[in-house]
């Protein structure tokens, strides 16, 4: 059984975040701001170096299953910027700030992220050849929901036989190789 520890006279503190928001959103690539503070019971505001930061990933392939990627650590700060990484959709950026007091007491408080998210749509002359996204074939025409910003590899298999036709790939609208990337836009 675990001893029992007990602070006699000391409570734990209280972490605030002031920003971001949760209402904030973010693309891949854009620097977020953070700054937090902490106050206790016995010591009043701590210093930052009783604060610790903790940027986390949290990737959603499906409604049960998200996993987490711890991006970065700081410690010691009570502010200080953080770039949004490249990460597949759907998924969540989660920003914790934990306080520990002189007594070794912890809180921790956290904000969560939404990316800003665009549909990418994609068709082939004619209907139903396959299309490679991001390493998963799909038949045209279909769309995806990615990060606003991230990197999407495109690749056009050739040749491919629809009804006993072969074709052979031409070009894509943007007149890239048949194997590209493309940096998501901002509109659909």
């Amino acid at each position: 059984e675990e001893p029992l520890t007990i602070t006699a006279g000391n409570s734990p503190p209280t972490a605030t975040i002031d920003t971001p928001l949760p209402s904030a959103t973010f693309k891949v690539g854009q620097e977020i701001s953070f700054s937090g503070k902490a106050s206790d019971g016995e010591e009043g505001a701590l210093p930052s170096s009783a604060l610790s930061w903790e940027w986390i990933e949290h990737h959603c392939p499906t409604a049960d299953t998200c996993h987490e990627h711890v991006w970065e650590t700081f410690s010691g700060v009570a502010s200080g910027t953080f770039t949004a990484p490249d990460h597949e959709y759907p998924s969540y950026l989660e920003l914790r700030l934990t306080a520990t007091d002189s007594g070794k007491l912890t809180d921790t408080e956290s904000v969560r992220l939404d990316p800003q998210a665009v549909e990418l749509s994609f068709r082939s002359n004619p209907d139903r050849l396959k299309l490679m996204v991001g390493g998963t074939e799909s038949t045209t025409p279909f769309s995806r929901t990615v990060i606003v910003g991230s990197k999407n590899s495109l690749s056009a298999p050739s040749p491919q036989t629809l009804e006993g036709t072969t074709y052979n790939f031409a070009s894509w609208s943007d007149r890239e190789a048949q194997s590209h990337d493309i940096v998501a836009p901002a509109a659909a």
